[in-house]
């Protein structure tokens, strides 16, 4: 590609941000904005209230625009605003050991370029103090005049003062006239003309590369370091503050220089024998043991910090107590092989990206983690998921792309008490259970929640798949209603012999049982109001008399013929059961009356007579033998006849 001139680069660059000011200065660290109440309408009698509008609507915010620029292009930029005496920082510190290349690789296959006439960096920066204010002017083609690119470069400063959010990059291909045959490639890039930056997002750099750590952990809301080739996080949140604040004091020994040190990694060669003590011990460096003391000031207003595709395996428990401010972890991409053990102490963590690693446990997560709301475990190679249960804040989880194989598993969350959202497309479960959704439901449908599933709620049909939940029993504390039962009143009066107590006692009982009878009676005769009229009975004697009885009396003798059937029978007969009323069968249940005293008399002596006849009978069988029945019969005729 075309390399492009610097003059005409600038004055792009300061069109751009003309064009885009308000975008870049809404780009910072997102605030809530309070909702504005609809505005009060103006008074009726206020007369210059009949021309104001009332339904105008405010515009809507700028669009957030980030201002991003490679590291060759910012290096030009502040070399260019050094040439007016403007101090940036200090642009000759080189850095040796970088974990990213400084400059954009790439083989040129042409002719070798003429560097006979070309300037070194050095002497080009030397030579712009006597060339920034020659300006050949526009007039000559006809345009109007623009700004001299000193007045750009001075705009530009001043707008660098004011960016909240800074994107910086590799190199590209496409570099300026000025810098082609001497790149900075091993030059430190200052960050001291970004005063008020809030947020900082480095792509495919070393963050070691860069200047002013010490002024940036002051300020920084977000940061986020992609791609850096980062082995220690401890280097930039520890060691690159204090290297930058003792150079600024001028304490440091070495100020032309940053050396990296270059740790040995698991996958390089293994080292001979006798080289094994010098080996193991990687490069001094010159920043400051990660131990050193870092001031309570430093990173105490980050929120949000992004440390994900860097290969990271394993995070130092030195560093989170400098971070506990933070509200967003992004840790995704890396090579994480267990939940980091240092994140007990962010108290103030909400959200937590823990996507592809390979975490193949999270048992003692609970451990780790506090009130965070919103968890993504997605791309692990989680088989069950024991420990998340107990994230009690839990309310969004990302299970997706995992080796979980059960739709148990995920009725582990059904107990959570917050729990809206759960994740688990991709899945081996998804494959081999065929109504994996109703299963899933119908966990979290039996504790009485209602989640959505891969972003999509219980349709109709998987709702009227559920099992009913069943209602809550009766608490045994509770008091049942027992129905009372009617009192108990003996039959009759009882014979004791040798206890006048208990004869007493009998005696006093036939009384009771007639005044209830007699309150039962007078009980329903109120509630039945008008009694039936009913007809007296006849009953015909078989030896030739008659017996009439009033409506209101009792039978107390018996035929002859009925003195043969036994007690039992007769009192269980349908016949008389069904003959008695229906006031008498409810009042049987209750109350026993005892029988009369001269009904018991009379039936004492028919139960004679009937023995006598029973004995009669049997003298009449043995006697006559077979023919005894015609001997009976014969008899009963004469005595007919009588």
């Amino acid at each position: 590609m075309e390399p492009v001139h610097g003059d005409e680069y600038l004055r792009r660059i300061a069109a751009f941000i003309r064009l885009n000011e308000k975008g870049l200065a809404e780009a910072g660290f997102q605030r809530r904005r309070r909702q504005r109440t609809t505005t009060a309408q103006p008074s009726a009698f206020n007369p210059v209230g009949w021309f104001i509008p009332t339904d105008v609507h405010q515009p809507p915010p700028p669009r957030p625009v980030t201002f991003a620029i490679d590291t060759h292009r910012l290096f030009y930029i502040l070399m260019r605003i050094e040439s007016l005496g403007i101090d940036v920082g200090s642009l000759d510190v080189t850095v040796d050991n970088p974990a990213k290349p400084m400059h954009y690789t790439h083989i040129d296959i042409g002719s070798a370029p003429d560097k006979s006439e070309t300037l070194s960096l050095a002497s080009f920066r030397s030579s712009l103090s006597a060339v920034s204010g020659l300006s050949l002017g526009a007039s000559w083609w006809g345009r109007p005049e623009q700004q001299s690119i000193d007045a750009e470069l001075k705009y530009i400063y001043s707008s660098f003062t004011k960016i909240p959010a800074l994107l910086l990059k590799a190199p590209g291909p496409k570099v300026i006239v000025e810098l082609q045959d001497d790149p900075p490639n091993r030059s430190a890039l200052p960050l001291d003309a970004f005063k008020n930056l809030l947020s900082l997002e480095i792509v495919d750099i070393d963050p070691r590369t860069l200047l002013g750590w010490d002024r940036l952990a002051e300020s920084l809301r977000s940061l986020t370091i992609k791609r850096s080739g980062l082995e220690d996080v401890a280097d930039i949140f520890i060691g690159a503050v204090l290297d930058d604040q003792a150079r600024r004091d001028g304490s440091l020994d070495d100020q032309r220089s940053r050396q990296i040190p270059r740790r040995q990694r698991s996958w390089m060669a293994s080292v001979p024998e006798g080289d094994e003590e010098v080996s193991a011990m990687p490069e001094h460096s010159v920043l400051p043991s990660p131990t050193s003391a870092l001031s309570p000031y430093k990173w105490g207003l980050l929120k949000h910090l992004s440390l994900a595709d860097n290969a990271l395996t394993f995070l130092p428990t030195d560093t989170f107590p400098y971070l506990v401010t933070i509200t967003h972890l992004d840790l995704s991409s890396n090579l994480l092989v267990s939940v980091p053990h240092g994140l007990s102490v962010l108290h103030n963590l909400v959200s937590l990206n823990l996507s592809d690693n390979m975490i193949d446990s999270v048992l003692g997560i609970y451990t780790h983690l506090g009130q965070v709301l919103y968890l993504n475990l997605s791309g692990n190679r989680l088989e069950s998921i024991c420990g998340l249960e107990r994230l009690m804040a839990l309310e969004r989880v990302d299970l997706r792309f995992n080796h979980i194989d059960e739709s148990a598993e995920v009725g582990r969350l059904a107990t959570l008490a917050n729990i809206g959202e759960v994740w688990i497309e991709g899945n081996p479960l998804t494959e081999i259970e065929d109504n994996y959704r109703i299963a899933c439901f119908d966990f979290f449908h039996k504790e009485g929640r209602t989640i959505s599933l891969d972003g999509i709620a219980p349709t109709f049909y998987e709702r009227r798949g559920l099992t009913p939940v069943a209602l809550e029993q009766t608490s045994s504390a509770r008091d049942v209603p027992i129905p009372a039962s009617p009192p108990i009143v003996p039959i009759g009066p009882g014979k004791s012999k040798g206890n006048p107590g208990m004869a007493t006692s009998a005696a006093t009982a036939p009384k009771t049982a007639l005044s209830l009878s007699a309150g039962t009676r007078t009980t329903s005769l109120a509630v039945s109001g008008k009694a039936k009229k009913r007809k007296a009975k006849r009953v015909v004697d078989l030896n030739g008399g008659e017996h009439v009885f009033p409506p209101g009396s009792r039978q107390t003798a018996l035929p002859p013929v009925a003195a043969l059937e036994t007690p039992c029978s007769a009192s269980t007969s349908p016949q008389r059961w069904s003959a008695l009323s229906a006031d008498q069968q409810r009042r049987s249940y209750s109350v026993f009356e005892p029988p009369d005293s001269s009904v018991g008399r009379r039936g004492d002596s028919d139960l004679r007579e009937g023995e006598l006849y029973r004995a009669r009978i049997e003298a009449l069988r043995t006697d006559m033998g077979d023919g005894w029945l015609k001997v009976f019969s014969q008899s009963q005729v004469e005595d007919n006849s009588r």
